[in-house]
């Protein structure tokens, strides 16, 4: 089950407040830095200049930006075999994520440096609550229990990406990775296959969802509103379907914000599922239902400065599948339907 819900998690990464853009506003409480507004941007009213632009990344070498990440999932499983068997996963995650600019070089490639200052996870699991906050929570037991999260909590990676959002490494991630492996106890027993095999999933299942939620990829080519365009992403395997996906994105309107042009960019995705629906294993047959998906978000892109500042992504899927098998005591029959869904919230602080 938690193996679909990671699944989802990353695959609505993929879809999918401002302040001060060299010094970032300092939170004054434990509560408010935890609180997200999902919210849409309050600006200053709409651009008339009807100019097109060039949508791209603009930063500044030395400039700093805190950025929050809220991570809000659930998965609701029903089994229905002789009874009927429900459980649920509930999670939100937040993030707090200082953004330093370290390089720019002459093709506009950036260099930065991010550092997860912070991290607050609330859990519960058939009733069950969890609770962990990387600032408070200490002792052994608990950092062993939430390992993934005391690893990522204060421990610098970088990343390289292009004018367009295209990011091109994730590097710099031993630290993490390490971390992890000091905190479950097994550093000093792991092969350095094994080693590299845990930081490479780290980096691709951890850290490049998280960065491609504050670095997205953006149009080529000059926009305006109504202007649209489409990425295509890779597939992904889902039980016996594998999910062929477009991004879309169409720019809704062009605001103002303290004399920046704002785009508004309404986000969606095009799936197409292929696969064998019916699979015999160990003397059971499996018929899967097509998978119900949907997704939407809103982008909000400072042109003129040239980065995100806001977006609200959401994700929703259902897989259901049935099962029979011929067993001494007779024909068995059984159903399973899992619904997860994902909500991601970035804002510039």
């Amino acid at each position: 089950m938690l193996k679909y819900l990671f699944v989802l998690i990353t695959f609505s990464f993929v879809l999918i407040g401002c302040g001060n853009n060299n010094t970032p506003e300092k939170i004054k409480s434990d509560k408010e830095k935890y609180e997200f507004d999902s919210t849409d941007l309050k600006t200053d009213g709409i651009d008339n200049s009807g100019k097109p632009f060039l949508m791209g990344y603009n930063f500044k070498k030395g400039e700093k930006h805190v950025y929050r990440l809220t991570t809000i999932s659930s998965n609701t499983q029903t089994l229905v075999m002789d009874t009927t068997m429900t459980s649920a996963v509930e999670q939100k995650i937040v993030y707090l994520i200082d953004f330093n600019v370290k390089d720019i070089d002459d093709e506009g490639i950036t260099e930065v440096e991010l550092n997860i200052n912070s991290i607050k996870l609330n859990a519960s699991a058939n009733g069950q609550s969890f609770e962990f906050e990387s600032t408070k929570d200490n002792d052994t037991a608990k950092t062993k229990q939430f390992a993934e999260f005391h690893a990522l909590h204060n421990s610098p990676f970088s990343i390289r990406f292009n004018k367009s959002g295209d990011v091109l490494e994730v590097f710099r991630a031993d630290k993490i990775s390490n971390k992890f492996l000091e905190t479950k106890g097994a550093a000093d027993t792991i092969s350095a296959n094994d080693r590299n095999t845990i930081k490479q999933e780290l980096i691709n299942g951890v850290l490049v969802p998280i960065v491609t939620q504050i670095v997205r990829k953006v149009s080529d080519k000059e926009v305006y509103k109504d202007s649209s365009w489409q990425i295509q992403q890779a597939p992904i395997p889902l039980m016996v379907y594998q999910i062929n996906y477009v991004n879309t994105y169409k720019i809704e309107k062009v605001e103002k914000l303290n004399d920046s042009r704002i785009a508004v960019i309404d986000a969606n995705i095009l799936f197409n599922y292929s696969g064998n629906s019916k699979v015999n294993q160990a003397g059971m047959q499996y018929t899967f239902q097509k998978p119900i998906s949907r997704a939407e978000g809103k982008i909000y892109f400072d042109v003129d400065k040239g980065f995100q500042i806001k977006s609200r992504t959401k994700t929703h899927l259902e897989i259901s599948f049935s099962m029979e098998a011929n067993t001494p005591e007779g024909k068995k029959t059984g159903k399973r339907r899992d619904v997860v869904s994902n909500t991601n919230i970035l804002e510039l602080l």
